[in-house]
């Protein structure tokens, strides 16, 4: 496993939970040392996790990152017992490509596997975990892949299709979210209690994941622990609406959601738990109409 930050850590926990050998490498010296702790041996860098397994997961934070950890000088392309790399990171569509195409060239097969379910999911073993690979590819690697995910999808055979779905799904995240707060500060303001109110949707039909889940549990709960950051959400709503573009797709809606939450990102909410969304949209209170 390469990268054990917030996602990766826990994937890798349920990989020494399922009873394989793992090495992993992270920048990251602490977090290594912890899962070392737990039974894992540590790698010197990706390319030497890559010379001693031949499958390979890796859960990164940026497109950038992802890239140079497959393709760069120390990457796992330089590995000597890599068959299949099987990248978890949620990073677009022309990316997957890219590394598709740089592995493929040195007999390395590329799994396009994002999760959904968050750093809470990854710990509590819900994690849905949807592939594109060659059927034969996905099959091989299925057993390490259960020992991940509780529910898994085989969605296509081109690596690249499923960051198009991954990104599809954090978009309705973010955008059911956001909407779900105006919404609800919206009915504050009526004089109504936000859990009533949250209560009444759940009830009819404007419920969503956000209303059933986030709301009830991170912030009318005070919680804010998500465990993922809003950066994160961030850089995917920005990447959907790049992939829609590309795709010639209408994306008016998705170009909103991705404005609204790159601007809490810039105003330095960035580093918070997501659902600190709140927090920065509360603050955004348009002022009355004067009276006519």
């Amino acid at each position: 496993m390469i990268g054990v930050g917030d996602m990766g850590r826990p994937l890798a926990m349920r990989l020494l939970k399922a009873d394989f050998e793992l090495a992993v490498y992270d920048v990251n010296p602490e977090a290594v040392a912890d899962l070392v702790a737990q039974g894992a041996s540590a790698g010197e860098s990706p390319q030497g996790v890559a010379s001693c397994a031949e499958l390979v997961f890796a859960c990164l934070p940026s497109p950038a990152v992802s890239e140079r950890v497959a393709l760069g000088p120390d990457g796992v392309i330089h590995g000597t017992a890599i068959r299949q790399y099987v990248e978890m990171s949620t990073i677009g569509y022309i990316c997957m490509q890219r590394i598709a195409s740089g592995l493929w060239a040195r007999s390395i097969a590329l799994l396009d596997a994002p999760v959904s379910g968050g750093p809470l999911g990854a710990k509590a073993g819900r994690l849905t975990c949807f592939v594109a690979a060659p059927r034969a590819q996905f099959e091989d690697a299925e057993p390490a892949l259960l020992g991940v995910c509780d529910r898994l999808f085989h969605v296509g055979e081109e690596p690249g299709q499923a960051q198009v779905l991954k990104l599809a799904n954090n978009m309705l995240n973010a955008a059911n979210l956001s909407l779900a707060i105006e919404m609800v500060l919206m009915v504050r303001g009526a004089g109504i209690d936000e859990a009533m109110a949250i209560d009444v949707i759940n009830a009819s039909t404007g419920r969503s994941r956000a209303t059933e889940e986030t709301f009830k549990t991170q912030i009318l709960s005070g919680a804010f622990r998500t465990g993922a950051k809003l950066s994160i959400a961030s850089k995917d709503v920005e990447l959907a609406v790049e992939q829609a573009r590309m795709l010639g797709v209408e994306h008016s809606v998705a170009q909103a959601v991705s404005l609204l939450w790159k601007a809490a990102e810039t105003q330095g909410h960035g580093g918070s738990d997501l659902s600190r969304i709140y927090d920065f949209i509360n603050g955004l209170a348009a002022p009355r109409p004067a009276d006519a």
